[in-house]
């Protein structure tokens, strides 16, 4: 008794554990993406777009995280987003 409610525990925290994860990757891609083109006069080299941003490889850093926060969007909507249910047939 004691074993089968320790596991459904065990399963609950792995799903919160992996959701936490899903949502905490695409915050962090999509505000680090945004963080990339900033402008930043300390910045050691001008980026490939001729300005001194947080990041020199701006164009293609951001493009990277832009995709990675993606994925991480279409991870959560086909894996935690409700579900609609189709309309039936016949109705």
């Amino acid at each position: 008794m004691h074993g089968d409610m320790l596991m459904k525990l065990i399963i609950l925290f792995g799903k919160i554990l992996l959701l936490l994860v899903v949502v905490a990757g695409f915050i962090g891609s999509a505000v680090s993406a945004a963080l990339t083109v900033i402008p930043d006069s300390s910045a050691s080299k001008e980026s490939v777009l001729g300005y001194k941003s947080h990041c020199s490889f701006t164009p293609i850093s951001t493009m990277i995280l832009a995709a990675m926060a993606i994925v991480f969007g279409a991870v959560f909507f086909k894996k935690y987003a409700k579900k609609r249910s189709a309309p039936e047939k016949g109705s």
